[in-house]
C-alpha cells in the first residue's frame, strides 16, 4: 500500500461506531423499510446534557449508519412517549430549527479534533448546516449551505429521520480508510432536554462544538474521492431607482461560481461577475457609542471555511473582515483556495474589484492564511492581507496567532499583527503607519460551575487594516471577569443561576487613562425555558478631544456614569413568546431611560410573526441634547413547503426616519439551486421634510436564478 494510503489509527479511549457498506442505496423517504437497516446494530445509550448531566435520556434514540461509494446514510429512530407533542413548526431552510425537536450531527471529517461539519435537522425535515473551527460555533458559521437530503415522518412511536450526505459535500483525509470524528445531539423541545452520544458533559461548555470529545466513525472504505467540478451559473434581471434618479434603471446580467477539487484535500473556488442580490438587509442599528458599528458577513461566497480566515477579535479588531471587499465597488471576480495538507490548514483568496465612483481605483484584494495543528487541541498560524490599487498604492497586514485548548473548556489565545503601506512611487512608511500594530492575549479558565477570564488587547493609533476592521484604536486594555453558575438538577422549576462580575481599564498607547468599567450580571433560567436577568454597570470615560454621540457634540473632560438594565424572556419555542426589558441611569453627563419589548407568534409551520420595539430617552449636556432613539421592527416568515419560503423584514427608526422593507422569496427548485425574488425599499417618513425632496430613498426589485451542476 502506498504511503499516505493507510487506514488511520483509532483511539482506544473513545467510543467507536462502524458504518456498514451497502450495495443499493436507500430511498430517502423517512421510512426505514430497506432490509439492510434491520441488520445494522444501532447506536443507543444517549445521555442527558440538560437538565440532569449524565442521566439516561428520558426518551430512547437509535442511530444506524450505512454508506456506499457515493454517500453516507443515517437512519434515526427518535422514540417519544407523547408523539402528538413533538414540536415541528419551522420549514425555512436555515431558520430557527432549535425551536423544534431536532438532531445535530457533528462530523469531524479530518479527525483533527478541532474542526467539523454540522448538520442540523428538525422534526419536519428542515435543514441547516454550519462549519465550525477551533471548537467554536458562532452565529455566522450557520450561513454555510451544504447539499444533503432529509425526510422525516412522525409515527405512533415518535419520529423517524432518513438522511443522505453525499461525499461530494464534505472534505476528508486522502487515505484508503478514513476515520472521522462523530457526535449526535438530540433536543426534546417541550422538555427542554438535550441528550448526546457520546456524552459531552456540562464541563465542556461548547456542547456539540467540543470536537475533541467526538467518537470515532470507522469502516469507510472504497468511497468516492478524487477530483470533481461543481458549477453554479446564475442569471439576474432587475430594476432599481435611487433618490435623485430620473427613472428606473434596468439590469440584466449573469455570472458563475466554479468549485474544483484539485485533490481530495484542496478545493479551488472561482467566481466571475460575482453577485450578491439574494442577501437580505442588515438589521438597523442605532449607534449610541463613539465607535463604528460591526455588521456581520452574509454573502455566500465568503462563508465556506470562513472560520479559517478569522484572525484577531471578530467584531472588534480583525485583520481580515470580508465585508470590506466589495463594500464601495463591485467585485469582478477572483478565486479562493482552501483545504488541508497533512496537519496544516491553508486558505488563500484573491478578488478583483472594479473602478468606483469618486476616483476609487480598481484593486486586487488578497488574503493568505496558514494554520498548523501543533497537537490535538493546539494550533499556530500566520496571516497576510494586501490591498493593491491600480494607481500603485498598496496596504498590507501580516500577523501570527496561537491557540491552545486544555482541561475541559479552558483555552489560551494570543495574536499580533503589523501594518504597512506603500505610496504610488514605491516609498514605504509615512502616512497611515509603517509601525502600526495590534495584538491580544486571552486566558479563559472555565468548567461547568466556575469561570475566570483575563484579557489584554493593544491597538495602535494608526491600526486601520485596509481589509480588516478596528472598532477602537489607540488603546491598551485590560479586562477580566469571573462567573459562578450552579445548576439545580433536583429542582422541578429552577435550571441554572449565573452570577458574573467583570471589569476593565483602557489607556491610550501613551499611558493616558481613557476609560474604566465595572459590571455585575445575574441571570436565572427556569426549567420551563424562561429566564430573567439584571445588570448593573459603572463606567468612567475621559475624552481627550471632542466626540460625538448620535450627532451631538460632547466636550473634552471626565464622564462617570452608572446604569442598570433588567429583562425577562419566555421560552421562544412556544406558540406565543415574548420579551421585555427596562433600563436607566446616567449617560455621558446626562441621563437615559429605556424600554424594549417584543413577541413572536408561531401560527403553525406556514407563518411566524415577530415584532420588536426599543426606545431610549436620552438627555445630554449638549446642544439638542434631549432626544429619543426608537426602533420598530416586524419579521414575517412564511413557508409553503421546505422548498418554497419567504421572509420579510420591515424596520423604522426615528434617527433616519426611514421606513425600510426587505422581502425575499426563495424557491429551492433542485438541491443547491435557488430562484430568488428580492424586493428592497426605503421611504422617508419625516413630516418636516422639504416637499421638493423625494421620499423614496430606493426601490429595487431583483429576480435571480442559480443552478448547481456537479461533474
Amino acid at each position: 500500500m502506498a504511503a499516505g494510503a493507510e487506514a488511520q489509527p483509532v483511539g482506544n479511549d473513545r467510543p467507536v461506531i462502524e458504518a456498514v457498506r451497502i450495495e443499493t442505496p436507500p430511498r430517502v423517504d423517512g421510512v426505514l423499510d430497506e432490509p439492510f437497516w434491520d441488520r445494522i446494530p444501532p447506536v443507543t445509550g444517549f445521555r442527558q446534557r440538560d437538565p440532569v448531566d449524565g442521566a439516561p435520556a428520558s426518551e430512547r434514540t437509535e442511530v444506524r449508519i450505512a454508506f456506499d461509494e457515493q454517500a453516507l446514510y443515517f437512519g434515526f429512530l427518535f422514540f417519544d412517549s407523547e408523539p402528538d407533542r413533538i414540536r415541528r413548526s419551522i420549514l425555512h431552510r436555515g431558520g430557527r430549527i432549535d425551536k423544534d425537536d431536532r438532531v445535530i450531527i457533528g462530523l469531524d471529517t479530518y479527525r483533527d479534533r478541532r474542526n467539523a461539519y454540522i448538520f442540523e435537522v428538525g422534526a419536519p425535515g428542515t435543514q441547516d448546516d454550519a462549519l465550525l473551527a477551533d471548537e467554536r460555533l458562532d452565529r455566522e458559521d450557520w450561513n454555510w449551505d451544504g447539499v444533503f437530503t432529509t425526510e422525516t415522518r412522525v409515527t405512533p412511536d415518535g419520529w423517524v429521520l432518513e438522511m443522505r450526505i453525499p461525499f461530494t459535500t464534505i472534505r476528508f483525509a486522502d487515505v484508503e480508510s478514513p476515520v472521522m470524528g462523530i457526535a449526535f445531539s438530540r433536543s426534546i423541545r417541550r422538555k427542554n432536554e438535550t441528550v448526546t452520544w457520546p456524552h459531552i458533559g456540562q464541563d465542556y461548555r461548547s456542547g456539540i462544538a467540543q470536537v475533541s470529545q467526538y467518537a470515532d466513525l470507522v469502516g469507510l472504505t472504497g468511497i468516492r474521492r478524487g477530483r470533481r467540478v461543481e458549477v453554479r451559473p446564475y442569471g439576474l434581471v432587475g430594476t432599481q431607482r435611487f433618490a435623485g434618479d430620473g427613472s428606473f434603471t434596468g439590469q440584466t446580467t449573469g455570472g458563475a461560481d466554479l468549485k474544483y477539487g484539485i485533490t481530495p484535500n484542496l478545493t479551488l473556488d472561482l467566481t466571475w461577475n460575482t453577485d450578491f442580490a439574494q442577501v437580505e438587509s442588515d438589521n438597523v442599528q442605532i449607534n449610541l457609542t463613539r465607535f463604528n458599528l460591526f455588521y456581520p458577513e452574509k454573502r455566500e461566497f465568503f462563508l465556506e471555511r470562513a472560520g479559517l480566515f478569522q484572525f484577531g477579535d471578530p467584531g472588534n479588531t480583525a485583520v481580515f473582515f470580508s465585508r470590506r471587499v466589495g463594500l464601495e465597488t463591485d467585485i469582478q471576480g477572483g478565486g479562493r483556495l482552501t483545504g488541508q495538507v497533512g496537519r496544516i490548514s491553508v486558505g488563500a483568496l484573491a478578488l478583483r474589484t472594479e473602478k468606483g465612483e469618486e476616483g476609487l481605483p480598481s484593486a486586487w484584494n488578497s488574503v493568505g492564511r496558514v494554520q498548523m495543528n501543533l497537537s490535538e487541541r493546539a494550533t499556530a498560524g500566520v496571516i497576510g492581507t494586501s490591498l493593491d490599487r491600480a494607481d500603485g498604492r498598496s496596504s498590507r497586514a501580516a500577523g501570527a496567532d496561537v491557540v491552545t485548548r486544555f482541561w475541559s473548556s479552558s483555552s489560551f489565545r494570543m495574536w499580533g499583527a503589523r501594518l504597512w503601506e506603500s505610496e504610488a512611487d514605491g516609498a514605504e512608511g509615512g502616512g497611515s503607519g509603517w509601525n502600526a500594530g495590534a495584538g491580544a492575549a486571552r486566558l479563559n479558565l472555565e468548567n461547568d460551575r466556575y469561570g475566570v477570564l483575563l484579557n489584554r488587547t493593544v491597538v495602535g493609533k494608526d491600526f486601520e487594516p485596509a481589509l480588516g476592521f478596528a472598532r477602537r484604536r489607540d488603546m491598551d486594555r485590560w479586562y477580566g471577569s469571573a462567573v459562578f453558575q450552579p445548576r439545580f438538577e433536583s429542582s422541578r422549576w429552577a435550571r441554572r443561576l449565573s452570577v458574573r462580575g467583570s471589569g476593565g481599564t483602557t489607556r491610550g498607547t501613551g499611558g493616558e487613562l481613557q476609560s474604566r468599567e465595572l459590571s455585575a450580571n445575574t441571570s436565572f433560567r427556569l426549567e420551563s425555558g424562561d429566564w430573567m436577568y439584571i445588570v448593573g454597570r459603572d463606567r468612567f470615560e475621559r475624552l481627550h478631544e471632542p466626540a460625538s454621540i448620535s450627532g451631538r457634540a460632547l466636550s473634552p473632560g471626565d464622564y462617570e456614569f452608572r446604569s442598570w438594565e433588567a429583562g425577562a424572556l419566555s421560552n421562544d419555542s412556544r406558540k406565543f413568546s415574548g420579551r421585555v426589558s427596562v433600563s436607566g441611569g446616567e449617560f455621558w453627563g446626562g441621563e437615559q431611560t429605556g424600554v424594549g419589548a417584543g413577541f413572536t407568534l408561531i401560527t403553525g409551520p406556514h407563518l411566524t410573526v415577530g415584532a420588536q420595539m426599543s426606545r431610549r430617552n436620552i438627555s445630554l449636556p449638549a446642544a439638542d441634547g434631549d432626544f429619543t432613539a426608537t426602533l420598530f421592527g416586524l419579521n414575517l416568515d412564511g413557508a409553503v413547503s421546505r422548498k418554497l419560503f419567504a421572509s420579510a423584514l420591515i424596520q423604522w427608526d426615528d434617527d433616519s426616519k426611514e421606513l425600510q422593507a426587505n422581502i425575499r422569496v426563495d424557491w429551492i427548485h433542485t438541491p443547491g439551486s435557488d430562484l430568488f425574488v428580492v424586493l428592497d425599499t426605503g421611504y422617508l417618513t419625516d413630516g418636516d421634510l422639504d416637499p421638493r425632496i423625494e421620499r423614496w430613498t430606493r426601490r429595487t426589485g431583483v429576480v435571480k436564478l442559480t443552478w448547481l451542476r456537479t461533474f
